[in-house]
């Protein structure tokens, strides 16, 4: 039981670390651009643009009648956008010490989180993706 409440807490930690760090790189481009009028809103904004596409989906590919299924797969891609807008809002208004830890984590492993983002990123829009396919047919 020990060995699984360290995974999740592992699992959620390398989720959170990933939001973190892509809200960095993202408030790091938007300064390096010369924009300087709500850096932190638009850096939100950037990374919050794959769970606004499990949204839409969820939202374009409703029925008159939805199916039990179609209800299910519904529910998770707006419950998992929903958590995510959740993830990445909490750390926005706590004090700048998390971003502290972050650059010192981009220092050591830059490529990594980068790939980890990409990939994490990839997996969210496939989702949408598929399930874009995948939602008329049930």
């Amino acid at each position: 039981m020990k060995k699984a409440r360290i995974r999740r807490h592992d699992f959620f930690h390398m989720i959170a670390m990933i939001h973190k760090t892509a809200y960095i790189l993202a408030y790091d481009m938007l300064r390096k651009k010369g924009v300087h009028d709500w850096v932190e809103r638009r850096a939100v904004g950037i990374i919050g643009l794959p769970y606004l596409s499990l949204i839409l989906v969820a939202l374009l590919t409703l029925k008159d009648e939805p199916s039990t299924g179609h209800k299910i797969v519904t529910g998770i891609l707006i419950g998992w956008a929903v958590v995510a807008a959740w993830c990445t809002s909490g750390f926005q208004f706590k004090p700048s010490d998390w971003r502290m830890e972050v650059r010192e984590e981009l220092d050591l492993r830059y490529l990594y989180w980068k790939k980890a983002i990409a990939v994490y990123y990839a997996v969210v829009i496939a989702v949408a993706v598929a399930a874009g396919f995948v939602m008329p047919y049930i």
